[in-house]
């Protein structure tokens, strides 16, 4: 009787403990459930979050930056016609008579300023560059460096990388030009390159032919040649 008893309260003990212990892997495991549930709800808030503030900013128009130009105007040379200077700027002829309120072409006299509407011409002068085109000319356009293959200098030279004009030659500003053609220290605005200065001058450059400094020689080998390029020189720059 006395084995018996505790055979029973053994098998009891052993109940208890194996209950108590499933008790506590299910809680266990209903409280991972939990923090994994809440983990991944406040996952999927933030994401919302993060895509709301996404299409907001998408949705907010961002500035447009414009670029502010200089009124650009031709100072009339003997000899030029009305014809001809809307020829020279690739615009309409009734476009200029009405952009300076010409009536009569005759009345056109040499010194006299004409208004050029510079976005119909493509021309970009930044403000304060000054638009008053005295010349326009048609160039063919070609690259130099101040290497020994541009100029027979090497770096150790006193005067490489010097220009004609005394200043240091500096890529997107100087070029080299004729100058019977384009006085030295003119402001030009080249299509299709922008502002450059004469400052430089060439053996081979000669009438309307411009050299465009650039550092690198491979890339000046790469920039060929272009020609019939329309070329303003720019009034009171030299």
């Amino acid at each position: 009787m006395l084995n018996a008893s505790i055979l029973r309260l053994t098998l009891c003990l052993i109940l208890i403990v194996t209950l108590g212990a499933a008790a506590e892997r299910s809680a266990y495991a209903y409280h991972t459930s939990a923090d994994l549930a809440e983990t991944t709800m406040a996952s999927q808030e933030w994401d919302a979050i993060l895509q709301r503030d996404a299409e907001a900013e998408a949705q907010t128009e961002s500035p447009v930056l414009k670029t502010i130009l200089s009124p650009v105007s031709y100072k009339v040379r003997s000899g030029d016609t009305l014809y001809r200077i809307a020829r020279l700027f690739g615009i309409p002829l009734q476009t200029l008579l009405a952009a300076n309120g010409i009536d009569d072409p005759g009345s056109l006299q040499a010194g006299q300023q004409l208004q050029i509407p510079s976005e119909q011409a493509g021309i970009e002068l930044p403000e304060g560059q000054g638009g008053i085109i005295r010349q326009v000319l048609t160039s063919t356009l070609t690259a130099y460096t101040a290497g020994v293959e541009s100029t027979g200098k090497k770096p150790s030279h006193p005067d490489y990388g010097i220009t004609y004009s005394g200043s240091k030659a500096a890529e997107g500003r100087t070029i080299a030009v004729d100058p019977s053609v384009i006085p030295m220290g003119s402001t030009v605005f080249i299509d299709g390159i922008g502002v450059r200065k004469a400052e430089d001058i060439g053996s081979a450059i000669r009438g309307t032919r411009i050299d465009l400094f650039m550092d690198d020689a491979k890339q000046a080998r790469h920039f060929g040649v272009k020609k019939n390029v329309k070329v303003y020189v720019l009034e009171g720059t030299a």
